[in-house]
């Protein structure tokens, strides 16, 4: 995918697959969703577009649950 076709309904898209991912225990995954879309976001819209920091703290947000959920593993 070209940054060209970066609209604002394919960043919605990307932002729900990344979600699910959350949702479905995949957060390295979801991480690594939401950092690739937070850098086409930048290169395509600016560095400090909405939406680019909207992925980042999606980022922040997967990296968090992934840690909370290893802390449940290892108490459990």
């Amino acid at each position: 995918m070209s940054h060209q076709d970066l609209t604002p309904a394919e960043i919605q898209r990307r932002m729900a697959d990344a979600a699910q991912a959350v949702e479905q225990g995949e957060f390295r995954a979801a991480a690594r969703l939401y950092d690739q879309l937070g850098k086409e976001i930048q290169t395509r819209h600016g560095r400090f577009d909405a939406r680019a920091l909207d992925a980042f703290e999606g980022v922040a947000r997967a990296i968090g649950k992934g840690a909370d959920a290893a802390k449940g593993q290892a108490s459990g």
